[in-house]
């Protein structure tokens, strides 16, 4: 039996070999993957990762793609994404249950809805839920550490575990999950306290129609550089006359100097030669390596 069906027999949702990339990350680009595979239980999840083990398959979890640049060449081996029940938020107040795969915006709105406050820093952040927690996603108002009580993983052997929030290893946009790859986050449950809905409500919708007017709009991954430290990375580009600059179909935003947009059928290859331009620029300038915020997937 081949690979494919193989895996066909494991999971119930898609499943499909050389799978273009472009259609799962928000700049549009990227090669296939040898094997695209969509779970839709925690239990196809553990199947799937016993078959991954057993056979020392290279694989890679994917959400929704908001910071990835994926090479024009692809990605080697399984690529899994979580299906439409991880989508899944449950509140029993003061606690919400919510699957990796629901975009944080929307749990942060089902929150407010219900009273209950305490995602108002990471609720205008967009991306899915599961990405959140791995970044330890957040605003001055507040970081998703702050009200995680547990997040339940599927590790790389298809052991089902819950975690609590020590175990998670949260720390300044950082957690366990950055360097620990053997575990994908499948569902997380908050604590929540008592708020004004509609004051909290209020505040998210001012915080977005903010970053709507003030950011770039088209295909991005937001930020392409992190912030040196006490520096703007943006600033840094912006100083050194980056904006506007193109390779292909790539530009930096002329908007927002650490926005690196696909504004025209942009290459993988575009996108990621510009940027080393645009590093290579503020060292020359500056003597400062600007590190990529995005990460680079694939094969380069």
């Amino acid at each position: 039996m081949s690979q494919l069906e193989t895996l066909k027999q494991i999971v119930t949702g898609r499943v499909a070999k050389d799978e273009p990339m472009a259609p799962y990350t928000a700049l549009g680009v990227g090669g296939p993957a040898d094997y695209f595979v969509e779970v839709m239980s925690e239990d196809e999840l553990a199947a799937l990762m016993c078959y991954i083990y057993e056979n020392s398959a290279p694989w890679m979890i994917i959400g929704d793609g908001a910071n990835l640049l994926v090479s024009d060449k692809g990605i080697r081996g399984i690529i899994i994404k979580l299906g439409e029940p991880f989508k899944l938020i449950e509140v029993n107040p003061p606690f919400i249950k919510a699957g990796a795969s629901a975009r944080i915006s929307k749990v942060a709105d089902i929150a407010a809805q219900n009273d209950l406050s305490g995602l108002e820093g990471v609720g205008t952040v967009p991306g899915s839920l599961g990405g959140a927690i791995v970044m330890n996603a957040g605003t001055h108002r507040g970081y998703i550490d702050e009200v995680t009580e547990s997040v339940s993983i599927v590790t790389d052997q298809g052991e089902k575990r819950v975690l609590s929030n020590k175990e998670c290893g949260f720390s300044y946009r950082n957690s366990r999950f950055q360097w620990d790859k053997s575990m994908i986050i499948t569902f997380a449950a908050f604590k929540m306290s008592k708020g004004d809905g509609e004051a909290i409500a209020a505040h998210l919708e001012s915080v977005r129609q903010h970053r709507d007017e003030t950011q770039p709009q088209g295909k991005s991954a937001g930020c392409f550089f992190k912030n040196p430290p006490g520096l703007s990375a943006g600033k840094l580009v912006e100083g050194v006359g980056c904006k506007g600059w193109q390779e292909g179909g790539a530009m930096v935003s002329p908007i927002h100097a650490n926005f690196i947009m696909n504004a025209d059928n942009a290459t993988a290859s575009d996108l990621y030669n510009l940027a080393e331009r645009v590093r290579m620029q503020v060292l020359e300038v500056h003597d400062i390596e600007l590190e990529y915020e995005v990460r680079l997937v694939g094969e380069w």
